[in-house]
């Protein structure tokens, strides 16, 4: 591995903090068992069995596919986030998809070079597990929220957005496509688009592409919390 490989590899174990806890020469090891991975927009990455993959740069998006053949969105990946931990875990053949979101840079691991890792330095495992719990609270928060109406789950997502203050407002960038904003909250395409337009007629909102103006955010947060 070229040495701009090693460096940029070190830098992104550094960054995630799955790996926090480890000492900075026990990093370098990581590092240096990292495998580069770039992907383009709209490539997938077919994890093998038992590989953990870093985003370092980029974002890739989760999904699953139904009995239907249905894509659901789980979630978004980006910098210091990591995909394939159920994979890794269990040694079994993943039942996920992933795909770029935008140009993405990823380290990637074995199971074979990572698990004794793991094994020696409890952090590690720890840093994994509070990654997970989050995940699968976000997944039940997700799920509470199924019966609400559309406008209120979309004002509770565009809510987590991060953005910036404007005069007209607070501004926020839907992260992937509509109709994987769509998914992920549980709607089709349309529902989404009827969604957006019943906020924006009632003031609460401005959209301008995948750019959203967030009018009035105490009426919207009032909106969310139902």
């Amino acid at each position: 591995m070229p040495l701009t490989d090693v460096t940029e590899h070190v830098s992104c174990v550094r960054l995630v903090p799955l790996f926090g806890g480890l000492s900075a020469a026990d990093q370098d090891a990581v590092g240096a068992l990292a495998r580069p991975t770039t992907l383009e927009r709209g490539e997938a990455f077919g994890p093998a069995t038992g590989r953990l993959a870093v985003v370092h740069r980029g974002q890739v998006k989760v999904s699953r596919l139904s009995a239907s053949g249905h894509e659901r969105v789980l979630r978004l990946a980006g910098p210091g986030d990591f995909v394939g931990e159920g994979s890794f875990l269990t040694g079994e053949a993943p039942s996920y998809l992933i795909e770029a979101a935008a140009p993405t840079r990823m380290c990637v691991f074995s199971r074979a070079d990572l698990a004794p890792l793991i094994a020696s330095h409890p952090s590690v495992a720890m840093a994994m597990l509070r990654s997970l719990t989050q995940r699968l609270d976000d997944a039940e928060h997700r799920l509470s929220l199924a019966s609400t109406s559309r406008p209120a789950r979309i004002a509770g997502y565009l809510l987590d957005q991060p953005g910036s203050a404007e005069e007209s407002g607070y501004r926020v960038r839907l992260p992937m496509a509509k109709k994987d904003t769509a998914s992920l909250l549980g709607m089709t395409p349309e529902s989404f688009s009827r969604g957006l337009d019943a906020l924006r007629s009632k003031g609460l909102i401005a959209t301008s592409g995948a750019e959203i103006t967030l009018r009035d955010v105490d009426a919207l947060e009032e909106l969310a919390a139902g």
